[in-house]
């Protein structure tokens, strides 16, 4: 991916080396800084920010970023017509933002007031490789459709839909909540279950939601090799199952 952004006397090109990264990876790239102006220019300093905000806001000229990182890049002094390229990397959290309809991670970069004057490049931002692979053994095995994903209060959400089996008669959804922090897998079953009650000789429509909480190290979760530990996914996620299946 590439962008340009011109603060006269100078030319901003960014580059990425990809387009599109996983939580955890580390995103790399290039800065070109050009003097486009007629004299020569004394040794700048240039920012990359790694910043998330709403869509809609960007959109409106209100972005509040949140910073995830920054890098600061040294250039040496440029002639009239010179430029000058500095190869950089910056670490995504293995916790940060997916980007969903609502919002983006993006690289910000310019002078030191990048974020509120500068260029920027979107990033598209996907699962960390466990987290999709214990999504893909939910889905494969256990039959469950996925409706959407999106970032919420630090967790991605993944609404899912219980197969047409008949194994989970009262359960309506699942909201499937994932996040790596550091090595450690973090997810939260959010189940909402629906029946039928008696209240005295009619019958009564019942909701109830029902919640689970595991945690997996990488000691269990990552095989030799690197390799997800796939056995370990179906376990954990059929004992969590086994509260929509009792019911409401």
């Amino acid at each position: 991916m590439r962008s340009v952004y011109f603060q006269r006397p100078l030319e901003y090109q960014l580059l990425t080396e990809s387009e599109e990264w996983h939580q955890g990876q580390r995103v790399r790239g290039s800065l070109r800084l050009k003097n486009i102006g007629t004299e020569a220019l004394s040794a700048q300093q240039s920012m990359i920010s790694l910043g998330h905000a709403l869509k809609k806001d960007i959109k409106a000229g209100e972005a509040n970023w949140h910073v995830y990182g920054e890098l600061s890049l040294d250039f040496p002094e440029l002639s009239s017509g010179q430029d000058h390229l500095i190869r950089w990397e910056m670490p995504l959290p293995s916790d940060c933002p997916i980007t969903d309809k609502s919002g983006a991670l993006h690289l910000l970069f310019g002078d030191e007031n990048a974020l509120e004057q500068g260029g920027r490049i979107d990033l598209q931002v996907v699962l960390h490789p466990m987290l999709q692979s214990f999504l893909q053994t939910f889905t494969t095995q256990f039959k469950f459709l996925e409706k959407y994903r999106k970032f919420s209060g630090g967790w991605t959400e993944i609404k899912l839909i219980p197969p047409d089996s008949g194994e989970f008669p009262s359960l309506d959804e699942l909201l499937l909540n994932l996040k790596m922090v550091e090595e450690r897998m973090e997810l939260w079953y959010v189940f909402r279950l629906k029946g039928l009650t008696r209240d005295g000789e009619s019958l009564k429509a019942r909701r109830k939601k029902k919640e689970v909480e595991q945690a997996l190290g990488a000691d269990s979760y990552e095989l030799p090799g690197g390799f997800p530990n796939r056995n370990l996914f179906r376990e954990r996620i059929d004992e969590a199952l086994a509260v929509a299946r009792l019911g409401i």
